[in-house]
This record gives structure tokens, C-alpha cells and sequence, in this order.
């Protein structure tokens, strides 16, 4: 193929990349159709109200689009080292899926491609941008020129009591296009870690969807370990169907710039979706999340909870929303973001939205902060005959633990706070600003 790059994406480009995957004629028609919608859509500059936090100029889009294959991780990521024995595994390069291994799991781990014509060709056909489309310009490029993409499904009645692991690795320059669909019939249960792993001058642009059948239940996390040379551009959105639970967790601890939409859709009466996260931005790092918690039915309920912290020059940024429709009557939903500034010089902009089409609604509410160490609780500790670092550690980790509580994952708590205590800068922590004492 010749090479291209996401400025230059032609329909030519779109169609050698599917001719090249022998994908079918309904898939490369999709992909047509989303090449189109993403034409028409404009580059995002600053003026837009979804961009005006993060320059888009960040993101370098003229990184020719990475398609050869390249080495395995050389070891798991903290959160799939620390989960233990796993259900199934495979990891997710340029040139595809490989290293599957799902031994007598029932789980069904497939090249994305490849499963559009093989025995889960309707699981594909009905699911493929069911839930991230085409409705924006990034959404448009991913579904049109995805170069790398798997299959997670989970059969109806399928339970599975231990982790799914997929890893994204890269490792070679360029953008990175890959696409994640993960589908369960009724009744199923399991959860999947999604980690990203791999350090280069790389643009990644993502997509990532969950398709969550009738009194099903999903518990996903997505764990970002890149080095400081990546930016990723990522969509991630569950479509919840009647009686269902999506539960995602998204842990930012690597990386340069990310800006990251973890949606969720509550399309089927009785749905259930509590949006957790938690991050840890250093000197150099900007961070952006954008939620939405969307009731597309009655009796659905939604919460999501955001907490991180910040060192250094660092910035985040969390855009939480509540849209209930004027149908969705009964709905409960809630939205909480808090920050913890550790140093100078960072800064953390928590803005929560409601938009609530109707009147029957049975709760919603919204919070948001900004802190920093409690210069009196640290006095305690010290006071208690506690090292200055423990206590330090001790007070961060209690910041999270309002989230931290509500994993009950195997492995994730412990490399998540792993991850958090190796960062730590305690000789630049500034406990309380100087102008108060002014």
C-alpha cells in the first residue's frame, strides 16, 4: 500500500486497506460511508467548544499511518501482571491480532477483519459503529481507516469469573489506528482489561465500543501505560441494553497528550452505568476527559466518578455531562470530578453539564473540586510518628480510595496505586497556596 497520512486519507487509501484485509463487500461499504462523513467534517481547531481546552495542533496528523507489524511487549503492563490468572488473552499490533489465547474459556477473541466474514459475521455486521460511529471527525477516520482491529465476544449465558486481557502495543513511529468492538449476548458476564502499552513519536488515534446485550454485564478497564512520546485521540463508548451493566475504568498513568471520550449509552430500560476514573499527570502531560452519561430510557441509572492528581507543569481536564431525553422518565444520574494539586505550576479544570430534556426525573446532581494537601491532616500523621513520605503516600492514596473502593477487580487497585506511588515527587508537594497567608 502506498503510504498515507490522516490529512491526506483519500477513498483510494480506504478501499486498498480493506481490499488488502479481504474484507467483505458490506464492511468496505461501511468503511466508504464513513470516509464520507468524515470529508465532510472539518479538521477541530480551538474556537470549537469540544476543543477549546486541548489545541488539536498537539496532535501531529501528518505521522505517515503505521501498517507494519512489529514485537510483542517484552512484559505485561502492571495491571495485567498484577491481575493473576487470566481467562484469555491477545495482543493488538499494526498488523493485527495475535498471541490469542483463550483455552476453554468460551471467550472468542478474533481479528476484526477477519471475523466480519467468518462465523461471527452477523456479531460484526449488527455491532461494527453501533456505538462509536461516525458522528465526528476522529470517529469518522477510525471507522474508515482502522489498520488494526479485534473482536472481544462473549457468548449469551457466558460467565466468566477471571480478567480478559488485551494489550495495544506500540512501537514504531507513525499514527496508529486501531479498533476494539466488545460484544456479549444476553446474560453474559466478564470483564476485560484494555491496556496501551509501547513508547515512540507516535499519534494514536482509537476507537473503542461495547455492546452490552439484555441483563448482561461488563466491567471494563482501560489502563493507558504509554511512554512520554505518545498522544492518543480515543473514543470509548458502551451502547447498555435493557437490564444491563457497563461499568468502565479508565486509568490515565502514561503518555504525552490524551483526550479521551468515555461515553456511555443507556439505550434499554433498567440500564446501569457507573463511569469511573483516575489519573496521575507529571511535568510535561495534558490530559483530557470528556464524559457523557446519556439516558436514551426510563429507569436507567448513571454515576461517574473522576479523580486525579497533579505534579509538575502538568494539566487535566475533565468535561463530564448528563443528557436525559425527554422520553427517559425515572432516571437517576450523578457526576463527580476532583482534582488534587501536588505542586506549582499545574492546573486542573473540572466542568460539569447537565442537560435534562424532561421533568420526570427521580435524581441528578453534579460536583466538582479542586484542592490540595491538607496542610493540618499531614501535621497529624507527623504528629502520630509517621514518615513524612508515608504520610504523604497515605493522604494521595485516600484521595483515591473514594474510587480505588469501588474496584473490585483482581490486580487493578494495586497497580493502579503502584503506578500512582512510583510518581510521586514528595520533596515538590506544596501543601497549601502562599497567598492565604497573605
Amino acid at each position: 500500500m502506498t503510504p498515507f497520512t490522516p490529512k491526506e486519507l483519500t477513498e483510494q487509501d480506504v478501499l486498498a486497506l480493506s481490499a488488502a484485509r479481504e474484507e467483505p463487500d458490506w464492511l468496505r461499504d461501511r468503511r466508504q460511508e464513513a470516509f464520507k462523513a468524515f470529508a465532510d467534517f472539518a479538521w477541530p481547531h480551538r474556537k470549537m467548544e469540544a476543543w477549546r481546552m486541548t489545541d488539536p495542533r498537539r496532535f501531529d496528523l501528518e505521522r505517515p499511518v503505521a501498517l507494519a507489524d512489529g514485537p510483542s511487549p517484552s512484559a505485561p503492563s502492571s495491571i495485567v501482571a498484577a491481575a493473576g490468572e487470566l481467562a484469555a488473552s491477545a495482543t493488538l499490533s499494526d498488523a493485527g491480532l495475535r498471541d490469542v489465547e483463550v483455552g476453554e474459556s468460551g471467550v472468542e477473541i478474533l481479528d476484526l477483519s477477519q471475523a466480519s466474514q467468518g462465523p461471527r459475521a452477523d456479531v460484526v455486521k449488527e455491532s461494527l459503529g453501533a456505538a462509536v460511529g461516525a458522528e465526528g471527525k476522529f470517529e469518522a477516520l477510525n471507522l474508515a481507516a482502522f489498520t488494526a482491529g479485534a473482536l472481544v465476544h462473549l457468548p449469551a449465558e457466558l460467565i466468566v469469573d477471571r480478567p480478559i486481557s488485551l494489550t495495544v502495543h506500540v512501537d514504531a513511529e507513525g499514527t496508529h489506528i486501531p479498533r476494539i468492538l466488545i460484544t456479549t449476548g444476553h446474560h453474559a458476564r466478564g470483564s476485560v482489561y484494555v491496556t496501551f502499552t509501547g513508547d515512540a513519536d507516535a499519534t494514536v488515534i482509537e476507537a473503542l465500543e461495547v455492546v452490552v446485550g439484555d441483563e448482561a454485564r461488563i466491567d471494563l478497564v482501560t489502563a493507558q501505560q504509554w511512554g512520554d512520546r505518545v498522544d492518543q485521540i480515543a473514543t470509548r463508548r458502551g451502547t447498555v441494553q435493557r437490564d444491563a451493566s457497563y461499568r468502565p475504568l479508565d486509568a490515565q498513568l502514561g503518555g504525552k497528550t490524551s483526550y479521551i471520550r468515555p461515553d456511555v449509552h443507556l439505550a434499554g430500560q433498567g440500564a446501569d452505568g457507573e463511569l469511573l476514573g483516575v489519573s496521575f499527570a507529571d511535568a510535561g502531560q495534558h490530559f483530557e476527559t470528556r464524559s457523557e452519561l446519556r439516558h436514551d430510557a426510563s429507569n436507567s441509572h448513571a454515576e461517574a466518578l473522576y479523580k486525579g492528581t497533579l505534579q509538575g507543569e502538568s494539566r487535566s481536564v475533565w468535561y463530564g455531562n448528563i443528557r436525559i431525553e425527554p422520553h427517559a422518565k425515572q432516571c437517576t444520574s450523578e457526576e463527580t470530578g476532583r482534582y488534587l494539586i501536588l505542586t506549582d505550576h499545574a492546573r486542573a479544570d473540572p466542568l460539569p453539564f447537565l442537560e435534562i430534556l424532561t421533568s420526570d426525573v427521580q435524581g441528578c446532581g453534579h460536583h466538582s473540586s479542586v484542592g490540595q494537601i491538607d496542610e493540618l491532616q499531614l501535621f497529624y500523621l507527623l504528629s502520630r510518628g509517621i514518615p513524612r513520605r508515608a504520610a504523604l503516600r497515605m493522604l494521595i492514596f485516600g484521595f483515591f480510595s473514594e474510587v480505588t473502593e469501588r474496584i473490585d477487580l483482581p490486580g487493578v487497585t494495586e497497580a493502579v496505586l503502584g503506578e500512582v506511588a512510583d510518581s510521586i515527587d514528595e520533596e515538590a508537594i506544596v501543601l497549601s497556596d502562599p497567598r492565604r497567608t497573605h
